[in-house]
């Protein structure tokens, strides 16, 4: 824990770089994409903002998030942490998102956007992904590397269905995120058991909204979680006030406290991101630990996330009734 100190005391500083709640208040009171750019742009995204329009926020949120997993990765590796990190393991899932659009444009699909953030230093990833037979055999860790062996695997296969290539991959991220989390700190360990539970049970009900049948919904349902995959298979056939009675006894029911309704997906998935960060907050103030590091990128993540919808809903001019609830 002591290897974290530093660490902690940089991310203290960086916390002062997230949007303020009267910073979003000034983004979402603009009336044009040009207006919202000139507020964003008095904020830490300025940097990556230059020669750049309204329409190219992507690029510059990316910017932005990789930037920040750069510099934990850098602290987590000073620290001697790497091979026990939660962080680390957590951002393989971007690594993750780039070895199916390397494997679908392979099998002749459509050319995806890889995603700039990683587990590993510039450039590694692509690296493994070119020569994972190598890797995998100068890993130097308990079990190899982890996107060496997933490319290993997964390039032994054929997927004439590119949802199938997808699923298997997911599968294999959440399988070894499961076996990771049981050497992770108690705290961290049901933060991630928490996440998968809310993952799956926004499994179930887009299922549910697309009128498919236990087997298909089994397929899909992620390992890891502290509610047993099996126990989302009867719910399949309930309404969605039987879905969240269910659901208020499990775990993660305090979402089904504060939300009324199952029936509407971005409200399930925005009360499953603010009951897990939440979660987050209880140790975001620890003075040694990884949990803080953690917890910073999970802001940057939402961060993120919510300046797509407010960007995305300035350029297409959306009332605000219809996206400024969502953020």
């Amino acid at each position: 824990m002591s290897g974290y100190t530093y660490a902690v005391a940089r991310v203290r500083a960086l916390e002062n770089g997230l949007l303020s709640p009267g910073r979003w208040e000034r983004l979402a009171a603009t009336e044009t994409p040009d207006e919202a750019w000139r507020v964003l742009g008095e904020t830490v995204y300025s940097r990556w903002m230059e020669n750049r329009s309204p329409y190219q926020y992507e690029e510059v949120i990316w910017d932005e998030l990789r930037t920040t997993a750069d510099l934990l990765r850098a602290l987590v590796e000073e620290g001697g942490l790497a091979q026990e990190s939660f962080l680390l393991a957590y951002l393989l899932k971007y690594d993750m998102h780039n070895l199916k659009i390397l494997l679908l444009e392979k099998a002749g699909g459509r050319p995806g956007k890889p995603a700039p953030v990683s587990r590993y230093e510039w450039a590694q990833a692509a690296k493994i992904m070119a020569d994972p037979k190598w890797v995998e055999l100068t890993a130097g860790q308990e079990g190899g590397d982890p996107l060496a062996r997933a490319t290993i695997i997964f390039e032994q296969k054929e997927f004439p269905d590119p949802q199938e290539l997808q699923r298997e991959v997911d599968l294999f991220y959440y399988g070894y995120m499961a076996e990771r989390s049981r050497k992770l700190s108690p705290a961290l360990r049901e933060f991630w058991a928490l996440l998968v539970d809310l993952i799956n049970l926004r499994i179930l009900l887009r299922v549910k909204i697309m009128g498919k049948d236990r087997a298909f919904l089994a397929r899909f349902l992620l390992p890891g979680g502290l509610v047993p995959e099996k126990e989302f298979l009867p719910a399949l056939a309930w309404s969605a006030e039987e879905i969240r009675n269910w659901w208020f006894w499990r775990p993660a029911g305090k979402l089904a406290a504060g939300l009324e309704d199952f029936s509407v997906l971005w409200r399930v998935e925005k009360a499953a991101d603010q009951l897990l960060t939440g979660y987050l907050e209880r140790f975001r103030r620890r003075a040694f630990g990884e949990e803080p590091l953690f917890a910073y990128f999970w802001d940057k993540e939402r961060e993120g996330r919510k300046l797509r919808v407010l960007m995305a809903a300035k350029i297409n001019k959306m009332p605000a009734e219809e996206w400024k609830e969502r953020i």
